[in-house]
């Protein structure tokens, strides 16, 4: 067994059967920790303590001491799709792709090393959607079964001086790809790991106001296809930019990420586009509690009714990344002085998009149409032990 993958399997132990996680920004999350997730996703410039390791590392120099959390995110898909050949005057019923529920933990640390010096380490889950249409019985959705599942592993580490802080996460990014249609594997659970990294400004101006960017490594992952092919898929590079303004108990945070689709081989390929995604988010905190709402906004990726009609098929079939709104709200509760408890929740409104696929098969001309509906709910936990 190769040394990674070796690596990967005790590293994940006990993530191995907890599914995937499903489509959000693209196939993204709109936030790797509970506390940004009730704020809309708000992580560039808006200080969350461990959880920012990955999201913005130059913010873990806002942990006084050292801290540890570890959260659970219950996921809620609910996706639809059918189908019409132009010929018919009849559409096809929707069916109900039958992955319809998803378990992801993440755990996280932040240490003060002393001085100006921080560090961190720490197991997000990242990227990943699924469907399953295994037991439809509309012959147009080809039994399409799909897993797709990222996660970082990182270790960041960052410096302070006078306002301005500075991080590097360098990521090990481990991925597991599964595809199966009309009852034959296509890619049969691979696991694949690649290095990465993270890289993070802010400058704290000592007013209430924070600025923030990042950027992160476009990762290639190449995971291996039953007839001994490779099928190469990028998670696309990443840049962001954010502010937060405290005044009193009052925080109003605001991030813009610019997710580069396009260029991200497998994913350019299928004719994805870059996504400009907006995020706000409004906190309030009291002396043991505190109360986050927010929302977020990334315009589908997947290009619809082009001529690439093939591509659009099966974006809508097995990669429906369509979400584009979100609304969350979420808070903390003082335990004690040393624990706290993060609760949030995610609303993803329904989308209805249609595709199409033309072309000729054995001299007669094909026209299918192809419809999806995607909704998504969550709930996430977290607790953070300072010490």
């Amino acid at each position: 067994m190769k040394l990674h993958k070796l690596f990967t399997s005790l590293t994940l132990f006990s993530f191995l059967n907890v599914g995937t996680l499903y489509a959000t920004n693209g196939d993204q999350m709109i936030a790797t920790g509970t506390k940004s997730m009730g704020m809309g996703g708000v992580s560039i410039a808006m200080p969350f303590g461990a959880e920012s390791g990955l999201a913005n590392p130059a913010l873990i120099t806002y942990v006084k001491e050292s801290e540890i959390s570890g959260s659970a995110t219950l996921f809620f898909p609910n996706i639809e799709t059918k189908t019409k050949r132009i010929l018919s005057s009849k559409s096809g019923k929707y069916q109900k792709s039958d992955s319809t529920f998803y378990l992801m933990p993440s755990v996280q640390y932040a240490t003060h090393l002393g001085g100006a010096a921080y560090a961190g380490l720490g197991v997000w889950g990242v990227a990943g959607m699924g469907v399953d249409f295994s037991g439809s019985g509309d012959p147009l959705l080809f039994g399409m079964k799909d897993d797709l599942m990222i996660m970082h592993i990182a270790a960041p580490l960052a410096l302070r001086q006078g306002g301005l802080r500075v991080g590097i996460a360098p990521i090990l990014q481990v991925g597991m790809l599964d595809i199966e249609m009309m009852g034959s594997k296509i890619i049969d659970k691979d696991w694949e790991a690649n290095p990465g990294a993270v890289i993070g400004l802010a400058y704290d101006f000592d007013n209430g106001l924070i600025l923030g960017a990042k950027y992160r490594t476009p990762i290639s992952m190449n995971y291996s296809m039953e007839r001994g092919n490779d099928f190469a898929l990028q998670q696309p590079g990443e840049f962001g930019i954010g502010f937060s303004y405290n005044v009193g108990p009052h925080t109003l945070a605001f991030d813009y990420k610019l997710i580069q689709w396009g260029s991200a081989v497998g994913y350019g390929d299928m004719g994805w586009s870059d996504q400009s995604v907006y995020a706000v988010g409004y906190q309030y905190r009291s002396d043991d509690w505190t109360f986050r709402l927010g929302y977020n906004y990334g315009k589908s990726p997947i290009n619809t009714g082009s001529a690439q009609a093939l591509e659009d098929y099966f974006n809508l079939l097995g990669f429906p990344a369509t979400s584009k709104e979100h609304y969350t709200i979420g808070g903390t509760y003082s335990i004690d002085k040393s624990l706290t408890l993060d609760l949030a929740a995610v609303y993803s409104p329904r989308v209805t998009t249609q595709g199409n696929l033309v072309g000729r098969s054995g001299g007669a001309t094909v026209n299918e149409f192809i419809t999806n509906r995607h909704a998504e709910f969550s709930l996430s936990a977290q607790l953070n032990y300072t010490f």
